[in-house]
C-alpha cells in the first residue's frame, strides 16, 4: 500500500496571464489527490489584478479527494513587488507542513520560499517546464533581471532533493548545470514528466468533418517556411482543403484557403478542435520550443483528432507516446496530410487510433509514475530525512 503524502504545490505566479498553473500544476495536483494524497496548491498571484488576487480559500474537487487552493493576500505594493508576500507564503507552508514542497520553476517569490523551506529542513522538488533563460530574452527583460532569475533557478535546481522536467531538452540542460556544479549523485534526482491530458467523453467525429486542418500556436513556435511549403503544396493537390490558425500568430504571407482565428475562449477552442479533420504542427527547432511540453498537441489527442507533426522535440515525443509517429520530413508530412484530408475513412481510423492510444498520456498515469519516483528519493545523510510517511 502506498503511504499517504502531504504534498504542497507552490506556483511562481497566478493564473491570469500564463498557463503553467491551470495546464500543469492544477491537473497534476488533482490527479495526486485522486490517488488519496493530501494535496495543496499555494498561489502567489502577484501578476494578477488585485481584484482577482484577494486572499481566498477554496476547494477544487479531484476525482477522489480534494486539492486545497490557497491564494494569500498580496498586501501593499504594486508592479509585481509586494514586500509582505514572501512572509505570507512562508507562514502558509509552515501551516501546511508538507512532506514534499513542489516549487514551480524556482523563480521569484516561489524560489525564495522554496529556499527558505530547505533551510528549515524541508524537502523540495523543483518542477521545470520551460527554458527560462530563453524566455527572459523573449519577454524583453533587462539583462540584470534575466541574470538574477537564471541564477536563482539554477541554484535551486542544484540544491533541491529532486527535479522534474517537462521535456528531454530540459533534462539535458539540467545535466549540464549539474556537471558544472556537482553536489549530489546525478542518477537519482532528475525525473522526466511531460504534460498530460484529460480525455474527452467521446472522440471527435473527424470522418464526418470537412477537409480542415487546424494549427494551434502561441506565435513563436511555428516554422513559417515549413508551413508555407506544406500548405501551398497541399492546397495544390487538395483544392477543397482549409487551414484554420488559432492562437497568437499570423502568417508572414497570405496562405491560400486559410483563416486566422486569433485567441479563442475555452469553449470555442474545444469546438474548433473537434471540427477539424486533422491537427497540423510545423514546430521550429529553437531551444525555446524544444524545451516545451506542448499542451496544444495533447488538446488535439484528448479529442481523438489525428495529429501530424514534424519530428521536433516534445511534439514528436508526445505523439510517439500516444502510439503515433511524427513525419521525418516535409515531404512525408504533405503526403500524410493529403491522405487524411481526402479520405474520410482513413482519418476516421486515425482518429480512433489516436483516441485509443492516449491512455499513457492521462494525468492520472503521470501522477502514478510521479508517486513512485517520489517514494524512491533518497536524501543524503546531511539532509533532513523525509517525513515518516514517505520512508
Amino acid at each position: 500500500m502506498i503511504p499517504v503524502m502531504h504534498a504542497l504545490f507552490l506556483s511562481s505566479f497566478g493564473p491570469c496571464k500564463r498557463q503553467t498553473l491551470p495546464r500543469r500544476l492544477l491537473p497534476l495536483a488533482r490527479a495526486l489527490a485522486a490517488r488519496g494524497h493530501e494535496v495543496g496548491l499555494l498561489i502567489p498571484a502577484w501578476d494578477c489584478p488585485q481584484s482577482e488576487a484577494r486572499g481566498q480559500r477554496s476547494e477544487v474537487g479531484g476525482q477522489v479527494g480534494e486539492v486545497r487552493v490557497i491564494v494569500p493576500e498580496l498586501g501593499l505594493g504594486g508592479g509585481g513587488v509586494y514586500p509582505q508576500l514572501l512572509g505570507r507564503l512562508q507562514r502558509q507552508i509552515r501551516a501546511f507542513e508538507p512532506d514534499i514542497l513542489f516549487v514551480s520553476k524556482g523563480l521569484g517569490y516561489a524560489g525564495r520560499a522554496g529556499r527558505w523551506w530547505m533551510k528549515q529542513g524541508g524537502q523540495i522538488v523543483v518542477d521545470v517546464d520551460d527554458l527560462e533563460p530563453a524566455w527572459h530574452r523573449e519577454a524583453g527583460r533587462n539583462r540584470l533581471a534575466a541574470w538574477l532569475l537564471t541564477r536563482q533557478e539554477a541554484a535551486l535546481i542544484r540544491d533541491a532533493t529532486g527535479v522534474i522536467f517537462a521535456s528531454h531538452f530540459l533534462l539535458a540542460y539540467y545535466r549540464h548545470i549539474r556537471t558544472q556544479h556537482p553536489k549530489r549523485p546525478l542518477a537519482s534526482l532528475p525525473y522526466y514528466l511531460p504534460n498530460g491530458l484529460i480525455p474527452a467523453a467521446s472522440r471527435a467525429p473527424v470522418e464526418a468533418n470537412p477537409p480542415r486542418a487546424l494549427l494551434l500556436t502561441r506565435g513563436h513556435d511555428v516554422d513559417a517556411g515549413a508551413l508555407v511549403q506544406v500548405w501551398t503544396q497541399t492546397v495544390a493537390r487538395v483544392p477543397q482543403a482549409e487551414l484554420l490558425i488559432a492562437g497568437g500568430w499570423t502568417p508572414p504571407q497570405p496562405l491560400p484557403q486559410t483563416r486566422v482565428l486569433g485567441w479563442l475562449p475555452p469553449d470555442r477552442y474545444t469546438q474548433t478542435i473537434r471540427s477539424a479533420a486533422v491537427c497540423l504542427f510545423t514546430p521550429t527547432k529553437k531551444p525555446l520550443v524544444q524545451a516545451k511540453s506542448p499542451a496544444r498537441v495533447l488538446d488535439c489527442l484528448a479529442q481523438g483528432v489525428p495529429v501530424l507533426t514534424l519530428d521536433v522535440g516534445e511534439y514528436a515525443a508526445l505523439v510517439r507516446e500516444g502510439g503515433g509517429e511524427p513525419a521525418p520530413d516535409e515531404a512525408e508530412l504533405i503526403a500524410r496530410l493529403q491522405q487524411l484530408l481526402t479520405a474520410p475513412q482513413a482519418r476516421g481510423r486515425a482518429g480512433q487510433e489516436a483516441f485509443a492510444g492516449i491512455t499513457p498520456l492521462h494525468w492520472d498515469r503521470r501522477a502514478a509514475s510521479l508517486e513512485t519516483w517520489l517514494l524512491q528519493l533518497k536524501p543524503e545523510p546531511s539532509q533532513a530525512p523525509l517525513h515518516p510517511r514517505l520512508r
